[in-house]
């Protein structure tokens, strides 16, 4: 089962926008980690990038649909990679229809700015989603 939520800049209001963005948003849950200083000596290593869904073509409006297509896709993708599997496959159409289920375009308008939507378009799925590439505080799990 995927399950996702993600935040919006930490400078606004902070609201979660189901979308695999984790996110399944992401092939389990997306929660929110925070590394506040310290040593990252215990931190796990990072998985490898493997560019998957690197510079996709951005959509001149921030919309759900746009923002759900992705993360679902992401998710999907991400979570068959971490598996070694493919038993992941086709959850990111569901995931796609429970996040638009329950987003609005005007939560994405406000909580996601312009570059962020950038970010999450040009980066890979891992720098978005594993590395929080985009600073949206997103992250993944798959279970």
């Amino acid at each position: 089962m995927v399950r996702w939520k993600t935040f919006g800049h930490p400078q606004r209001n902070v609201r979660n926008i189901p979308y695999a963005l984790s996110t399944a948003l992401a092939c389990a849950t997306l929660l929110v980690v925070s590394g506040c200083g310290g040593d990252d000596s215990d931190a796990p290593p990072r998985k490898p990038d493997s560019g998957y869904g690197k510079s996709e073509p951005l959509p001149a409006a921030r919309t759900c649909t746009d923002l759900c297509t992705r993360a679902a896709d992401c998710a999907e993708h991400l979570c068959n990679e971490d598996s070694h599997s493919t038993r992941y496959t086709g959850l990111g159409d569901i995931l796609e229809l429970n996040c638009e289920g329950a987003c609005t375009d005007s939560l994405v308008n406000s909580n996601i700015t312009a570059s962020e939507w950038q970010c999450l378009f040009q980066d890979s799925c891992r720098q978005v989603f594993d590395y929080d590439s985009c600073h949206t505080k997103s992250t993944y799990t798959c279970n």
